[in-house]
């Protein structure tokens, strides 16, 4: 009878997701670190560059007013953003490839439950702090008459159905976890096509469809993420992922919000201190001037978009480290954590070099004023070379997969006082200049990507005792 049941055991099919959790324990890690970077990479340029491009193509099409009361929402979308899917989803995907690696897939099921439950209250926090005080923080930032307008409709839009965000941002951290991550890249890209879609139809109208306006664009951006929702709810619930997600136990467990909570409230800082220090430095190009502001704001563009890049080799190693070190592999752990942030290196490396030798490439994407060129050319060529400094970003994950968030939130705090400090020691010495300011935005990068490397290597323990204790 037991070899029978032995025999029919190895001939049944695996279960969903065994061979991908295999993959993650013993699979050759460039390979299938890059296998899972470039969904990653897709959902996180489809997230940042192309769902606010179009918004601002077609708002645009509205005037300038509209278009600069976009522009005062964008960070906030951006704080909202680094939060939700790298800070809380960071968490939330570590939480998930601990509990698979550690075979207990009843309880990475059931911290999905727990990951959406924590996203829906973050959702009322964010509704609740925008909508009702948006009127005075965007004037705070600037916003006055009918700017201010266009930012409120467009705030307002997108700020009700915040839910829509934070929701899609737990279910796409908890498909991170498991590995399987090539559905995501599909999911965002073909709700890309209907925000497209809707965006034009509901700004200017279509038929019996009135013109909304920014707050169309709004809508159509809420109405595009709770559809990407549904569809990884339904995948999560039809059993073909690593775990299947299921309301007929539901409950909550004060261990399970533990688990997520230790690491995504602390890491949530992060994006307030990174988003800090950039304007800190904002506020010092602004004192040069209209032209010196323009160069840097310009250069700077190019730093927003390394960490997309960087976060979808971080979202692979979430996934590979939370596994390794459930499955208590932990030299295999560290291991794929050095091998992502050299694969890191290379990648910023090349992309510094690049700026440093063609700063005009860039810069001719924004601008044809051979002053703002000028400008923008002098902060690229010093911020080039820091460049590199990003890759240990790619630490911060494996951080998250430890359980270990007071070494990312000590680097970024590092890199603010660094800035801050710097800045006003350049405006001292020589009144300061782009140039200036590429050294101290430089500083900055590299202090940042120092404290993380030491703190891995020196400090890191890849035995959470979170693990440890629920571990079988």
């Amino acid at each position: 009878m037991q070899s029978t049941a032995a025999a029919a055991a190895a001939n049944s099919p695996p279960k969903p997701g065994a061979a991908r959790t295999r993959l993650l324990l013993e699979g050759p890690i460039v390979p299938t670190l890059l296998r899972l970077a470039v969904p990653n990479l897709v959902v996180n340029v489809v997230l940042i560059a192309v769902t606010t491009g179009i918004d601002a193509h077609f708002v645009g099409q509205l005037g300038l007013d509209a278009l600069a009361g976009l522009s005062l929402v964008f960070p906030m979308m951006m704080l909202m953003q680094q939060m939700a899917n790298m800070a809380m989803g960071g968490a939330i995907a570590a939480a998930v490839a601990r509990a698979i690696g550690a075979g207990r897939r009843q309880d990475a099921a059931a911290l999905v439950i727990h990951a959406v439950a924590i996203a829906c209250a973050a959702a009322a926090l964010f509704t609740a702090v925008f909508v009702l005080a948006g009127p005075s923080l965007y004037r705070l930032l600037g916003g006055r008459g009918p700017i201010l307008d266009a930012a409120l409709e467009y705030s307002n839009a997108i700020f009700a159905g915040a839910v829509a965000y934070w929701v899609l941002s737990a279910l796409t951290s908890a498909v991170r976890g498991t590995g399987q991550v090539a559905l995501l890249a599909w999911v965002y890209l073909g709700a890309e096509v209907l925000h497209v879609a809707l965006v034009p139809t509901l700004v200017f109208g279509l038929g019996p469809i009135p013109a909304l306006g920014i707050t169309g664009a709004g809508i159509a951006t809420v109405t595009s993420f709770a559809a990407s929702s549904t569809v990884l709810a339904w995948y999560l619930a039809s059993g073909r992922a690593a775990i299947r997600l299921s309301l007929s136990d539901l409950g909550f467990n004060r261990r399970m919000f533990r688990e997520i909570l230790r690491v995504g409230a602390p890491m949530s800082l992060q994006p307030i201190f990174n988003n800090l220090a950039l304007a800190a430095i904002t506020a010092y190009a602004s004192l040069l001037g209209a032209t010196a502001l323009a160069g840097f704001g310009v250069g700077v563009r190019l730093e927003y978009l390394l960490y997309p890049i960087n976060f979808g080799l971080g979202a692979a190693v979430l996934a590979m480290v939370g596994t390794n070190i459930g499955a208590r592999q932990y030299d295999r752990a560290a291991r794929i954590a050095w091998i992502a942030t050299s694969l890191s290196a290379c990648v910023m490396a090349t992309l510094g070099l690049l700026v440093i030798a063609w700063p005009g490439a860039w810069t001719v994407l924004f601008s044809n004023d051979p002053a703002v060129h000028a400008a923008a050319a002098s902060y690229l060529c010093i911020v080039g070379l820091a460049y590199v400094f990003i890759a240990p970003n790619t630490l911060i994950s494996a951080f998250q997969s430890t359980g270990q968030p007071q070494f990312p939130l000590l680097a970024s705090g590092a890199r603010l006082v660094v800035v801050v400090v710097g800045g006003w020691i350049a405006f001292q010495v020589d009144g300061a200049t782009p140039a200036g300011l590429g050294i101290v935005t430089a500083a900055g990068l590299a202090v940042m990507g120092t404290v993380l490397a030491v703190s891995f290597h020196r400090y890191a323990r890849l035995r959470p005792r979170s693990v440890e204790r629920s571990s079988p």
